[in-house]
């Protein structure tokens, strides 16, 4: 469906109707809350009077945090002070409307607040709650902290990343966060299926190590099989040659060569036919065994042509490869124009950017909420909502 002009996006959403307040502060819970707010969720966005930690962090246009704008677009913002009754008295209310809740306390902190899972299960049985952790609350770390990149050094993510020989490398972005917030959201869409077919709330808990270590994926059946550790190989690939990146004459391309029909087509068009005619390279096993030797060849025809040469040649032997793209260039190319990822978001200190993924409503994003911005507008709604499913509840036999 092409709403907006934009293909595959729903002019209402997939998840239009359903209420969220996201509790969450920071990163993960955040990025999870603001997907559903894309699909077309309405979400409020709950903190305390000192506001998210990351309103703080920079970069800053005007008052507002980029980095606070970039998970929390979409978004309704109220404030709840749990040292004032009447407004716990409010936040009871937001709950009794709420469908999900996203939340990411430690478990002293949530049974303090009364917002640990028994006591919003006792009031509110309707909630899929959606609890962010850094290790399980049934496990004996649960009261540890966890950070993106603590997750991902434990997570074994660290130690292939980076080229062979060097340092452990995070990855280039917060990935055990992103992870994790993706988790949330998917734990969500499936709380509320379970809810829709049982009529009873449910909890789900996405860990952070636990969304993490699953992106090991085949790497870790192989590692388990074999009994050893994989050494880090930089943008390569530990089974497929040639694969990775290459510096041509005027920048970087990636190719990747996944497959035995790929072979003789890219020797093809990197002028390589000695290579091309070895019965000994025509299979993965021969190339990886070979991985130098066709590594440097690769290496020297490409450093011969300008990226663009490079690539034309290659798409035309129907080869996969691309260029590597900074940031700024990743957000423009004719691709993600015409799909409608980048969007501008009007503000009253600026317009600032961001990024949505494949499965947003369409519509223009409302900016991140400013503090407390939406307290008069949203009570109201959501009260009468909270009432009416209330008295629905207790008009049950």
């Amino acid at each position: 469906m092409t709403v907006d002009g934009h293909p595959g996006t729903a002019a209402a959403g997939l998840l239009a109707g359903v209420r969220v307040l996201d509790l969450s502060r920071v990163l993960a819970g955040p990025f999870g809350a603001s997907l559903l707010a894309e699909m077309g969720a309405e979400v409020i966005k709950v903190e305390f009077p000192a506001g998210d930690p990351v309103r703080g962090l920079g970069p800053h246009r005007g008052d507002r945090s980029l980095y606070f704008s970039s998970v929390n677009t979409g978004k309704h913002g109220v404030v709840i002070d749990p040292d004032d009754p009447r407004s716990r008295e409010h936040l009871a209310h937001l709950l009794d409307a709420a469908d999900v809740v996203v939340e990411n306390f430690r478990p002293q902190a949530a049974a303090a607040l009364n917002l640990d899972v028994a006591s919003l299960h006792e009031r509110h049985p309707h909630l899929v709650i959606v609890t962010v952790s850094g290790f399980a609350h049934s496990s004996p770390r649960a009261a540890e902290a966890a950070y993106d990149l603590t997750v991902q050094a434990e997570a074994g993510i660290m130690a292939l990343t980076g080229d062979p020989g060097g340092a452990p490398s995070r990855a280039g972005v917060p990935l055990s966060d992103l992870a994790g917030g993706l988790f949330a959201a998917l734990g969500a869409a499936a709380g509320l299926v379970s809810r829709g077919r049982t009529g009873a709330g449910v909890h789900v808990e996405v860990p952070l190590l636990d969304a993490t270590l699953p992106l090991l994926s085949y790497v870790a059946t192989a590692a388990a099989d074999a009994g050893v550790d994989p050494p880090p190989v930089g943008s390569g690939h530990h089974r497929i040659v040639p694969y990775g990146a290459f510096e041509a004459s005027d920048g970087w391309i990636v190719i990747a060569a996944l497959g035995d029909k790929f072979w003789v087509p890219l020797c093809e068009a990197l002028g390589l036919p000695d290579l091309a005619a070895r019965d000994d390279l025509r299979t993965s096993e021969g190339r990886l065994a070979a991985r130098d030797e066709v590594d440097t060849a690769v290496a020297g025809a490409v450093a011969r042509l300008t990226a663009s040469r490079a690539l034309e040649r290659l798409r035309a032997a129907d080869v996969p490869a691309a260029p590597v793209l900074g940031v700024l260039d990743a957000l423009s190319t004719d691709y993600v124009r015409q799909r409608g990822m980048v969007r501008s978001v009007e503000s009253e200190q600026g317009a600032y950017t961001v990024v949505q993924g494949p499965l947003r409503a369409g519509g223009r994003p409302r900016p991140a909420p400013d503090l407390d911005e939406d307290s008069r507008t949203v009570q109201a709604a959501w009260v009468a909502a909270g009432a009416a499913r209330r008295s629905e509840r207790e008009g049950e036999p």
